[in-house]
């Protein structure tokens, strides 16, 4: 029997119960408590220099949330969007549903002339931080990953060096957080 396509949609309330259950059964990077993920999408959460506008999208295989990704614009880091969470279960990871997730959120951006997209990472997270560079995101002076939306190029369509030469090459550590400051897209 051939492997169930991967579906990509914009989440809806009903979705949050689910992506809250998938993120606490590892409770890592990218996600937090079903309360507080109900309140970013009824935009009364609103993370730091954080504006309004705000989207999830969830990857689905049949019926099983596999994967989401949420974002909104803002004005951290001198960014126009910050990818706020991505989490995909761990069975699922290295299958390319982050790879999928990823131009659901840039075209989002696009529709709101978000142009530089920030994300906090990590600093030990490899997994994510080499994800982010795979799609053209470069370290930024702050502390997190940043990039250029059109629609974030992926390596074997853009030279993604030059295509991120505009950004800061360093990368400081955020003593209070260990938060490494990197531009993503």
């Amino acid at each position: 029997m051939p492997p169930t396509p991967i579906q990509y949609r914009q989440a809806e309330r009903s979705d949050v119960s689910h992506m809250a259950r998938i993120w606490g059964l590892e409770k890592g990077e990218g996600g937090t408590s079903e309360e507080r993920m109900a309140a970013y999408f009824d935009s009364q959460l609103h993370p730091q220099l954080a504006l309004p506008p705000r989207i999830i999208y969830v990857a689905c295989e049949g019926d099983a949330l596999i994967g989401y990704i949420a974002g909104h614009l803002t004005l951290r880091f001198g960014c126009d969007g910050e990818l706020q969470w991505l989490y995909v279960i761990l069975e699922r990871r290295r299958c390319g549903v982050a790879s999928g997730l990823i131009p659901c959120l840039a075209a989002w951006f696009k529709q709101q002339s978000a142009a530089r997209v920030c994300v906090n990472v990590a600093r030990t997270n490899t997994a994510a931080i080499h994800l982010y560079a795979k799609h053209g995101a470069a370290p930024i002076k702050w502390a997190g990953w940043c990039g250029t939306i059109s629609p974030w190029p992926r390596k074997h369509e853009v030279d993604s060096v030059a295509a991120t030469r505009q950004f800061s090459t360093g990368a400081e550590r955020n003593n209070r957080t260990g938060v490494e400051s990197l531009r993503v897209f």
